[in-house]
């Protein structure tokens, strides 16, 4: 498309449509499948502050391998479309196995099966990903890409809050095996619907005729390394996604156990969906005045302003923790959408100076920091509270233990995310740069 035409709300909508079981299989994943093997399955916290991020780490393996494979894939099918589709099977197959775990589950069998997950998940959600970033040159076009996608993204995540709500255990209120199984059963039945719409909407965009040769892993490395503004953005993403991996990885231990009303938790887990699906316009609106980074943090300052006040809350203290988990869910917007388009700008640095076309293996970097920031958040916080004396299968536990979780909760992230903010504040590729950089390769595929 020419830099300056505005995306078709059909492509936008037909592009958008997958996050949505895609966002709710994620959430089964990330919140409700640690909480689930803890309690349930019964893996201790230690073992799990072991597994877990050793499951992520694997990603250092495959998200870099993957995008460099995708850069290079010509295919009638195009580059991005035959991953998609090519690994929809494997990913539906772990996602049955971890979700819906037989008896007798344990660590062995959480390790092989989130292996597969995580493999078949790059395969398929990292090409999506760049598919959107390449759908438009336009720096503000790519906003209103992530910015939808976020929106279906938190529609689904709002919809995951629902099921868990809906299959919460009726006695104790807590969400377990039953909402993580309503899970699987629904984003499972939803995601090949709406991969069929993408496929039918969305075009990937044809590739110029004067083409340098495939790109090469060796200097597509030393490329990225010496991209200034790609080591700023992903910095930044690392540390903010550190941020945001404490609290989703304590959110409902700190429901049970902090305030003790896990009958809240689909309210609050609604509550934070909603507030980031309503936030969405606030962002796109934003960004076009102030800039994507700028736009990134705003959205950043308020979270750690909001979780200032978290160590302040106790038993039953419901209310103000909904006040804070509706400031924490409006400002996920930003944080979904502007990182995204904010590198696809930096892709734009790469072919303006190579002529290259490699976004998969920058957004393949991309993800695999987010595993990595999930997998520190894991790798952290079990084995604090596990030295702390946090026992998530009691239903009492000791003052020090509780603290300790209020506090991996709370004011550590606030601090990740004002680091976040002062590392991408003076970022350095504005609109205006970006503007040059299409110029320029524009001028390289005339």
């Amino acid at each position: 498309m020419k830099p300056d035409e505005t995306l078709q709300a059909r492509v936008l909508l037909g592009y958008s449509a997958a996050a949505l079981p895609l966002s709710t299989l994620a959430v089964g994943m990330f919140i409700v499948l640690p909480t689930v093997y803890a309690e349930t399955v019964g893996i201790g916290m230690l073992q799990l502050s072991i597994i877990i991020p050793l499951t992520r780490i694997w990603g250092v393996i495959t998200d870099p391998l993957i995008g460099w494979m995708s850069d290079r894939t010509r295919s009638r099918w195009g580059r991005r479309r035959l991953w998609v589709l090519l690994s929809w099977l494997p990913l539906s197959v772990s996602i049955y196995a971890l979700y819906l775990p037989p008896e007798g589950a344990g660590v062995f069998y959480l390790l092989v099966w989130s292996v597969i997950f995580f493999t078949a998940g790059t395969a398929l959600f990292m090409p999506y990903t760049v598919w959107g970033a390449e759908l438009s040159s336009n720096y503000h076009q790519r906003s209103r890409v992530f910015a939808f996608r976020h929106l279906f993204a938190a529609l689904g995540t709002l919809l995951a809050a629902g099921l868990a709500w809906y299959a919460r255990d009726d006695q104790s209120g807590s969400v377990g095996a039953g909402a993580l199984a309503l899970i699987a059963w629904i984003g499972l039945a939803l995601l090949p619907p709406s991969l069929l719409v993408l496929f039918l909407t969305v075009r990937e965009p044809v590739l110029p005729a004067r083409l340098p040769p495939r790109p090469d892993w060796r200097a597509s490395m030393s490329v990225m390394v010496r991209n200034a503004p790609f080591r700023r953005v992903l910095l930044t993403y690392f540390v903010n996604g550190v941020a945001n991996a404490f609290p989703a990885t304590l959110f409902f231990f700190f429901v049970r156990h902090v305030l003790g009303e896990p009958n809240a938790t689909g309210m609050l887990l609604v509550t934070y969906f909603l507030a980031a699906i309503l936030g969405t316009p606030l962002w796109i609106y934003l960004s076009r005045r102030h800039g994507k980074h700028r736009t990134w943090c705003i959205g950043m300052l308020l979270a750690a302003a909001a979780f200032l006040f978290v160590p302040m809350l106790g038993q039953g203290d419901v209310l103000g923790f909904l006040l804070i988990v509706a400031v924490a869910g409006l400002t996920l917007g930003a944080d979904l959408a502007m990182p995204g388009a904010m590198l696809a700008d930096v892709v734009d640095e790469d072919t303006a100076q190579t002529g290259q076309r490699r976004a998969g293996i920058y957004y393949a970097l991309w993800a695999m920091v987010a595993k990595l920031a999930l997998a520190l958040g894991v790798g952290v916080t079990f084995p604090i509270l596990n030295l702390a004396g946090f026992d998530p299968q009691v239903a009492t536990n000791a003052p020090g233990a509780l603290w300790a979780l209020a506090l991996l909760f709370g004011p550590l992230p606030v601090l990740f995310k004002v680091v976040s903010a002062i590392i991408v504040w003076r970022y350095p590729l504005t609109e205006q740069r970006q503007a040059e950089l299409r110029a320029a390769i524009a001028e390289q595929e005339a």
